[in-house]
């Protein structure tokens, strides 16, 4: 099969010519039909994955094979899939209860194991979950992204009557906002330096954006104002306490960034405030599944949420792209 793989002089990507995977017990193979690229493809190509690695976990594709022991029956081949990109022990609490990614034996499809920057990949079975008809196309690959959004409102506990504030219209903010506004809320501030993606933000339901780093007055306004629930989503250090400064009192803040340096807060503000600090990093099965279920019903407004599709062979420049700052909306790839 033709892969797309990190090389030695990280964080450039090549592509080559791999055996295709066989699924083990227990497993399935996927032939990928789409598989979104991340922003956290772009930080462990930099620093963290071994050289070799296939990168790419929000998957979505076609059953190939099953392994012994699958139930032939719950799986057919040429069945339209999505993978949640976990592997477990299965049998530990925490995978008993659907949360592998506290597992000790847990492993991420595209960090621990081959992604589905590749043609096929082999997924646990029991973490691939079927798509109705009506979600099509590129939509697809966006369960596993909306998912971690649909996670991240409700540990905001987000309601119509709530009162928004989005730091970071990157992907997953920006995904934050089409829940909001499938939510109802009527109130979306959404601060992003990109105006490009600040543009999007309002094409998919934030009602206010400004620029932080020019638009000192509105960054005043909203602090002055607060908000019943803020989502730091950029990953910066000094982000988590501007979130906790925006809050309004009783507030919540929400995590969904991931910043990998020591960070300072003035503790303070949360104690002033009363504020509940939340962290949001993946999802339930039951955020994957109604994820899914609200898609089919078109419940999310993502329109323009994927700027375009690229092949195996465009990748590697995509993704160059992308490292070196490129903006606009979501990339997937379509091998």
């Amino acid at each position: 099969m033709r892969a797309v793989v990190l090389t030695e002089d990280r964080p450039t990507l090549e592509l080559v010519e791999l055996p295709d995977p066989e699924p083990a017990a227990g497993e399935a193979l996927i032939r990928v039909t789409g598989c979104g690229i991340c922003g956290s493809d772009l930080h462990v190509a930099t620093a963290v994955a071994p050289a070799g690695m296939t990168f790419g976990h929000e998957i979505a594709g076609v059953v190939e094979a099953v392994g012994a022991g699958v139930d032939p029956d719950g799986w057919k081949v040429g069945d339209t899939v999505a993978v949640r990109p976990f592997t477990g022990c299965g049998r530990c609490a925490h995978c008993r209860r659907g949360r592998a990614d506290h597992c000790d034996s847990f492993a991420l499809l595209g960090l621990g194991r081959p992604g589905g920057f590749a043609e096929l990949v082999v997924a646990q079975a029991d973490e691939v979950y079927a798509l109705p008809a009506a979600v099509t196309g590129v939509e697809q690959a966006l369960v596993e992204p909306m998912a971690i959004a649909c996670r991240a409102v409700r540990r905001g506990g987000l309601g119509p009557a709530a009162t928004v504030v989005v730091l970071g219209a990157g992907p997953i903010g920006l995904a934050i906002v089409a829940w909001a506004r499938h939510l109802g809320v009527e109130a979306i501030t959404v601060s992003d330096p990109s105006a490009s993606r600040r543009a999007l933000a309002q094409r998919m339901g934030a009602t206010r954006t400004f620029d932080p780093l020019t638009d000192e007055l509105d960054l005043l306004e909203v602090t002055m104002a607060g908000a019943s629930v803020v989502f730091e989503c950029t990953g910066r250090p000094g982000m988590i306490r501007q979130a906790m400064d925006i809050a309004a009192v009783d507030g919540r803040v929400v995590v969904v960034g991931v910043c990998i340096v020591d960070d300072v807060t003035f503790p303070y503000t949360g104690l002033n405030k009363e504020l509940d600090v939340r962290y949001a990093l993946y999802y339930e099965r039951t955020d994957f599944t109604d994820t899914i279920d609200v898609l089919a019903r078109g419940g999310l407004v993502l329109d323009g949420f994927v700027e375009g599709t690229v092949g195996l062979d465009g990748l590697p420049a995509a993704f160059a792209g992308l490292l070196a700052g490129a903006e606009g909306g979501k990339l997937v790839v379509a091998p």
